[in-house]
Order: structure tokens, then C-alpha cells, then sequence
């Protein structure tokens, strides 16, 4: 690290000049480096920066750094109010940021500062305001998230009526949206409407919006084939489901998640059929202490009787079936019922002691910590599309944004005011920034790029979409899909983009590709990063490709199977191997598991 020191020596010995100020930046670049020297470098370009008439620059040096008080008041003479809002919110004072906020017309990011300061009221009004904005501008997804906002703090200051209507409005505008973002492919943004109904559910503390919002995001979750997260939100929906005294679903969904456990191959199955069994036994007794039918017990205890089996605990059914035996039924039941009962204690008595199945680990039994999506993605829909306002919010966020982003943020900014200082053009960005912006590795970044390519040439948008496949982000498909419909180059860059999406979210964007274009092309491009994602469901599908195209992509989809079997793609393998009735494929999918097997015995992977 000997030529950093020297690049500090020279940086020092140049003193006060613009060619100094260069040096330090040349340093800032440098983004891997201890804490401690990049605050000091950044400190000597704030200065410097201030000394040479870069008053915003300094301002955002400043910012990066969390120096408040000097960040406030360039961006105060120098800023937007965009600006002096976020440094103010950085800096605790909120009711200041909510009302700079409210004068740039961000009125989720006003909101949020007013309901940090405790201006409950205030809160409720911004996001009253945002719900008529963002149904006015055609924003349902927006709108459903405004007005459960609304609710969310109306219920803290006390307007039950008013919370109560803008919840309705809320379901009512996230189901309608999540129905039509699932039908046109797009499951990431349904799972986003249908986790923000679990919250309302939660607000509201009723079952039904809460119910509809964890069984949406079950069945989504089932369909990508992510297991361990199904497991997740199955034990999380039993949790909420029991504080709720919901008893009927807590057995229904033990056993759901128990049969699902088992379709799978996971070895908790036996627990949860057996936590079911106990549940339908709650049932029963909350029926038998609430003097219900007996009809009404005898059917809970006969669900216990189906879970017990089905793991083999005869000692639990015989239970079952003596409590069957002393209900008020007719005679006839009665005594098969406890013959049943005699006859499985004595199988029970003959038997070793029956060992507990394996209990579900405790790493599966923490809590979901829900990300925050109903008032994420209403900030994230305020973060503008150039790159002081898009990117310049990630340089003093300290507590969301990874310190070396931080880093990359601010060069971008830095470099946006270069551009702008030299007399450059809004319209006409230099590569390097774009190059940078590609870099970052964020999904700030795509706003700025998607206005980069809209107001760009031919030249510029193959740059933007090419950076953008880089970034490894869902949210660039945009700018892919917008290149696919070009011509030439720019189509070109679009396929190519298409082939380095090659990161697990980006296989439902992928799919969705393949089956709307016709192009042998952009489906080869979109089945090679199937391919290379490799998971379970990756696997599902090349599957299915081959199952239903007797032609080229069939025979495409096969090879890429026969190269690039992963051990990510073994139960799904081994799934359809069992399942699959034509022999000729039963046998293909065999060798890819053989083949799999060998490769894992000899450390490949």
C-alpha cells in the first residue's frame, strides 16, 4: 500500500489548488480502505472543495461524512429542498426534513419525518394527501400503500372510523393489483401486494386480510419452489394464527405445512403432522367446553386421527378413539370406536417406545422480520430519476446502504458535478459515469439509467443496458426490455444483457421473456441463464421445456441440463424422476441424477 501513502504525500504538497483537490479525489477512489483514512480524505476535499467554489460538491462531501450543520447550510444556499430535507432527517430534525420534504412535493418522505418526530396528525394527512395523488395519477399499487399508512399511524392518534375505511380501501386496491401483477407474470411485485395485506391484518388485528395476504405469499413461494422460506412463513402464519386463538386454522395449517414437508423431502414433516394432531385436540376440547355438538367434536377428533396416522403414532389414535367412544353418539359408533381403541392398545403395548420425530430447528423458528415494503417502496417511488437526487441519497445513509456503496455514491455524485461544472449537458452523460453507475450495484441506480437511455442516442442506450444487466438487479429488466424492442445494436445489447441475468431473482423476469417472445434468439438467451441460476425451480422449468417442445428449444433445454446439472438441482430431480410417466424421459432425468451424485462424490461442487 506504499503508493497510497505517496499519493497522500503528493496530495498534501500540492496545498490548496484545484490540482490537490484532483489528488484527493484520485484517493476517494480507493473505496476498500480503512474507515478512518477515507474520513480524513474526504475531509482535506471538503475543504478544498469549499475553497475552490465547489460549494455543492463540499455540500455533499459533508453529507457523506454526516457533518450536518456544514452539509445544511451549502445545501441551504447551494441545494434543493430535497437536499436540506434528507441532511435534516439524517441530522434527527425531523418536523424541519417533513416540512423541506412537503415544499419539494415528496409527501411520503414528509410523512415519514412527521411520524418520527411524533406529528402523528400530520402524518396522517400527508399520506391522506398521497392516497388522492397517487389514485389521480394511476397508481393502484401506490395508492393501496398510501392508505394503509394512512391507517397504520391514524390508529395511533385515535380515529378508529377513519382507519377503519382507509384499511378497506387498502385491501380492496392491494388484492385487485395483486390478482393483475400475478396474471401478467410478475410474481415478485404480487408477493409485494400480498405481504403488505399480512400488515394490514396486523393493524387491523383481524384474521381475514391477514389470512389472504400469508396464504398468497405461501402458494407464490410453493410455486418458486423456495422451500425453506415456505417452511418460514408457514410456522410465522401459525404463530400470528394462535395469538389470534384461530384454532380451526392452526390445525389446518399444521397439517398443510406437514404435507407440504413431505411432497418435498423434508424430515420436519412428521412434526408438524404430529403439532396437527395435537391442534385438532384443542379443537375438540374448546367444542367439548363450549357444549357444541358432538358431531362437531367427533369430526375434530377424527383429523386428529388422520394426522396421527399418517406419521404412525398408534398410541395418539388409540387416545382419539376412546375419547370417540364416551361422545354422545349413537351406539353403533360408539362401540367401534372403543373397539378400535382396545385393538390399538394392545398393538401399543407390544410396541418399543415410540421416539418424538425430529423437531423443527430453532433457526426456522425466529420470527419473520417483514422488510418494511409499504412504506419502502412509496420512499423509493419519490427518489427521482437523475442522479443527484437518485443517487445522492445513498451517500449519508449510513444505516441502509453498505459502506463501500456509500462510497461509490458519492464519486457518482462528485462526478455528476464535474460534468455539470464543465458545461456538460443533462442529456449527454460521459460513459465513465455511466460505467460507474454500473458499478454500484444498487437499485437506486436504475432510475437515472432508464432516464440516461430515454433521453440518449443509439451509442448511449447500448452503454446504458449493458451497464445495467451489470448491476444484478431485477429492476433492470426494464432497460432490457426496452432494447429488445429496438432494432440493431441496441437489440443486440438487450440479448446480451439478457445473458448475464444470471442471479436467482432474476428467474421469474427471465421466464416471463421466454414465454412471451417468438425470437430463437432472446428464448436461447433466456434459457442459458435458466440454466446457469440452476435452483430447484430453474431445474422445473428447463424441464418442462423439454416436456412440451419436440423441436430446437427442446432439444436446447436438454443439453443445457446435460452440461450444467448443478447439485442446487437434485430435488427436483430426483421429484421428477419419481413423477414423470414417459420412460424415455424418466431415463434421461436418472442419468442427469447419477450424474449429479458422481459429481458431488468427487468434490466438484
Amino acid at each position: 500500500m506504499s503508493y497510497i501513502a505517496e499519493a497522500v504525500q503528493r496530495a498534501r504538497h500540492l496545498g490548496q489548488t484545484a490540482e490537490a483537490a484532483a489528488a484527493w479525489r484520485e484517493l476517494l477512489a480507493q473505496t476498500h480502505v480503512d474507515e478512518a483514512d477515507y474520513s480524513d480524505w474526504a475531509r482535506e476535499l471538503a475543504y478544498l472543495y469549499a475553497r475552490l467554489g465547489r460549494q455543492l460538491s463540499a455540500a455533499r462531501v459533508h453529507e457523506y461524512l454526516l457533518n450536518i450543520d456544514p452539509a445544511l447550510q451549502l445545501y441551504g444556499e447551494h441545494g434543493s429542498a430535497r437536499d436540506v430535507g434528507r441532511v435534516l432527517r439524517f441530522g434527527r430534525r425531523l418536523k424541519e426534513a417533513s416540512a423541506r420534504y412537503r415544499e419539494a412535493a415528496l409527501f411520503a418522505h414528509a410523512a415519514r419525518a412527521a411520524e418520527e418526530a411524533g406529528d402523528a396528525a400530520s402524518a396522517v394527512q400527508l399520506f391522506e394527501q398521497l392516497v388522492r395523488t397517487k389514485e389521480a395519477t394511476g397508481e393502484p399499487y401506490l395508492a393501496g400503500l398510501a392508505a394503509l399508512n394512512a391507517a397504520r399511524v391514524g390508529v395511533k392518534v385515535n380515529q378508529p372510523d377513519k382507519a377503519r375505511a382507509l384499511l378497506s380501501l387498502a385491501i380492496r386496491v392491494l388484492e385487485e393489483e395483486g390478482d393483475r401483477r400475478e396474471q401478467a407474470g410478475d410474481r415478485e411485485g404480487a408477493f409485494r401486494c400480498y405481504l403488505s395485506l399480512v400488515q394490514v391484518g396486523k393493524i387491523e388485528n383481524s384474521y381475514e386480510p391477514f389470512a389472504e395476504g400469508y396464504l398468497n405469499c405461501i402458494r407464490i413461494l410453493k410455486a418458486k419452489n423456495d422451500r425453506f422460506f415456505t417452511m418460514q412463513y408457514y410456522y410465522d402464519f401459525i404463530a400470528h394464527a394462535e395469538a389470534l386463538a384461530e384454532l380451526h386454522s392452526v390445525a389446518e395449517l399444521h397439517r398443510e405445512a406437514g404435507e407440504y414437508a413431505k411432497r418435498v423431502g423434508f424430515i420436519y414433516a412428521d412434526f408438524f403432522l404430529s403439532e396437527a394432531g395435537q391442534a385438532w385436540l384443542r379443537v375438540a376440547k374448546n367444542a367439548t367446553d363450549k357444549n357444541q355438538p358432538p358431531e362437531l367434536v367427533e369430526n375434530a377428533l377424527l383429523a386428529a386421527v388422520g394426522c396421527f396416522n399418517r406419521v404412525q403414532d398408534d398410541a395418539e389414535v388409540a387416545a382419539c378413539y376412546h375419547e370417540l367412544s364416551q361422545l354422545a353418539l349413537s351406539d353403533k359408533k360408539k362401540q367401534r370406536y372403543a373397539e378400535l381403541a382396545a385393538d390399538l392398545a394392545k398393538l401399543v403395548g407390544a410396541e418399543a417406545t415410540r421416539e418424538p420425530p425430529p423437531a423443527f430447528p430453532e433457526y426456522f423458528r425466529r420470527r419473520l422480520q417483514l422488510p418494511e415494503i409499504w412504506i419502502r417502496d412509496l420512499l423509493e417511488s419519490e427518489s427521482g430519476t437523475d442522479i443527484p437526487d437518485a443517487i445522492g441519497r445513498l451517500v449519508g445513509d449510513h444505516k441502509n446502504v453498505w459502506e463501500v456503496q456509500r462510497r461509490k455514491a458519492l464519486l457518482i455524485a462528485l462526478a455528476w458535478d464535474d460534468h455539470q461544472a464543465a458545461g456538460g449537458s443533462a442529456d449527454h452523460i460521459p460513459p465513465g459515469i455511466v460505467e460507474k453507475l454500473g458499478e454500484l450495484g444498487h437499485a437506486a441506480a436504475v432510475r437515472p439509467m432508464l432516464a440516461l437511455y430515454e433521453a440518449g442516442d443509439e451509442a448511449t442506450k447500448v452503454i446504458v443496458v449493458d451497464r445495467g444487466a451489470g448491476l444484478k438487479q431485477r429492476e433492470a429488466f426494464s432497460l432490457i426490455e426496452r432494447a429488445l424492442a429496438g432494432t440493431g445494436k441496441l437489440r443486440e445489447a438487450g440479448v446480451t444483457a439478457l445473458r448475464k441475468m444470471t442471479f436467482a431473482q432474476a428467474l421469474d423476469s427471465l421466464v416471463r421473456i421466454f414465454n412471451s417472445q417468438d425470437a430463437g434468439d432472446v428464448r436461447d438467451a433466456c434459457l442459458r441463464s435458466i440454466a446457469t441460476i440452476g435452483t430447484d425451480e430453474a431445474c422445473e422449468f428447463l424441464l418442462d421445456v423439454v416436456r412440451s417442445n419436440a423441436g430446437p428449444l427442446g432439444a436446447r433445454a436438454r443439453l443445457l441440463l446435460e452440461t450444467g446439472a448443478q447439485e442446487r438441482m437434485l430435488s427436483a430431480l430426483e421429484r421428477n424422476r419419481r413423477q414423470e410417466p414417459d420412460q424415455a424421459l424418466r431415463m434421461f432425468i436418472a442419468r442427469l441424477v447419477e450424474k449429479v451424485r458422481t459429481q458431488r462424490g468427487a468434490g466438484v461442487f
